[in-house]
């Protein structure tokens, strides 16, 4: 029976290829059993791993949110790709809804001796860090304890941060150069919908998931975990954590990945957003690449003292790298906020429940309360995200009478968006023009 990302996928079950070469192992790393380094392997040649690392953060307590733990973890997997090709992934959502927990428990799947985790970064901090970030992961948080944005942005841009301060040295005054390499991947969490857009755009943005059915899953996790099953369960997650640790150790960061569809790839151009978000999808392509490399050949190339061993992006990296930018991304509202993108998805629902016709649907109101009775969602969320709808006038505030409830109007039309083309288009043009594969 195939699993639901075999089904929206189409993933096949590859053949088994041997081992790869472990000698790039860093010498400072524990040893592995023979044991763990076979579970390790055999779980990176697992036709199905793509599913599996899903089941694994269900079996960590974090139900749902497919497309967002797997995006978390190729993210966090790809801090060993070079310094362009590294994700970064910010999670904006509410206060509440369960955006620690979805980074906390990608970390924990990240060996401990990779993993840089910051409740608060003051102004250029990592500037004068004593270490380097080489293949890291630098995790803050709440963006909103980094003072200004400019050091993480650098970062995530040109792969290390330099500064040159002036010191006093045997009375003289000297220059000294201080320099913090990288590349990392940076993971934030934050409740603003304002954070810096120059920092925003580097990143990929997630929304947890605050539906209804989604908060009766995580109700029913809690209390399963009271139960001696839930229990056993807890004490296995330290085995499981661990096989993901020498998974990791054993990926060649030494494998460059080559995209041989490159040239087929496509992104809409009609926003300037474009410019950012193409780099993002090829770098997605290539970090699952990265990440199934255990179930590819290994190329050879070789010119004078030019050497490099690669890897190739093939079809099923193409069709799940698509997949997640298209649920990710969503309609081509990318200025928006992701919950805005949900509240706004929301009230387009609530509408059309409510009218019969176009007609009725363009003059219908409704208030903050109804919209909160219908979605569950708490007053300051609501109207943080519903002014953010008003700001790009997607919903417009209706003049009422004093002492009555405001009421609002809702200019949107999620299925005339769509006929005009609002979802985001990416993927692969299919041979002889026959059509494009896309989320």
């Amino acid at each position: 029976m195939k699993t639901a990302a075999a089904k929206i996928l189409s993933l096949p079950e590859l053949p088994i290829i041997p081992s790869p070469d472990l000698r790039f192992l860093r010498e400072e790393e524990p040893e592995m059993s023979p044991e763990e380094r076979t579970e390790a392997l055999e779980f990176g040649r697992s036709g199905n791993l793509i599913d599996l690392i899903a089941d694994d953060y269900e079996a960590l307590g974090l139900v749902g949110e497919y497309h967002n733990k797997l995006l978390s973890y190729l993210a966090a997997v790809s801090r060993k790709l070079e310094a362009d090709s590294v994700l970064s992934v910010l999670v904006l959502s509410s206060s509440g809804s369960g955006k620690s927990f979805l980074q906390d428990k990608t970390l924990k799947l990240c060996p401990e001796a990779d993993v840089v985790a910051i409740s608060s970064l003051t102004d250029k901090a990592l500037f004068y860090r004593g270490e380097d970030l080489t293949h890291k992961i630098l995790a803050l948080a709440e963006a909103a304890g980094m003072k200004n944005a400019y050091q993480i942005r650098t970062l995530i841009s040109e792969g290390e941060l330099s500064v040159e301060s002036v010191t006093r040295a045997g009375g003289q005054m000297t220059t000294t150069k201080n320099t913090v390499k990288g590349p990392c991947s940076v993971f934030l969490t934050t409740t603003d919908p304002e954070i810096d857009p120059e920092l925003a755009s580097r990143m990929w943005i997630l929304g947890v998931d605050e539906s209804r059915d989604q908060t009766r899953r995580i109700l029913g996790v809690q209390r399963d975990g009271q139960s001696l099953e839930g229990i056993i369960r807890k004490a296995q997650r330290e085995q499981l954590v661990r096989k993901h640790h020498n998974f990791q150790r054993l990926l060649r960061d030494d494998l460059r990945v080559v995209n041989p569809f490159a040239g087929e790839l496509f992104w809409n151009d009609d926003r300037l957003t474009a410019r950012r978000n193409q780099p993002k999808y090829l770098n997605l392509c290539k970090a699952v690449a990265f990440v199934r490399q255990m179930q590819k050949p290994v190329g050879h190339y070789q010119d004078g003292n030019l050497k490099l061993d690669y890897i190739e992006v093939d079809m099923d990296d193409i069709r799940l790298a698509t997949a997640l930018a298209t649920e990710i991304l969503g309609t081509d509202l990318n200025e928006l906020s992701v919950p805005a993108r949900d509240l706004l998805a929301m009230i387009d629902g609530y509408v059309r429940l409510r009218t019969k016709s176009p007609q009725e649907r363009q003059f219908f109101t409704f208030t903050r309360r109804e919209l909160r009775e219908f979605s569950g969602w708490g007053k300051t969320r609501m109207g943080t995200h519903l002014n953010e709808l008003r700001e790009f006038e997607l919903v417009v505030r209706e003049t009422g009478k004093r002492h009555c409830l405001q009421s609002y109007r809702l200019l949107y039309d999620a299925e005339q968006a769509q006929q005009n083309g609002g979802k985001v288009l990416v993927g692969l043009k299919s041979v002889g023009d026959q059509g494009v594969v896309s989320g």
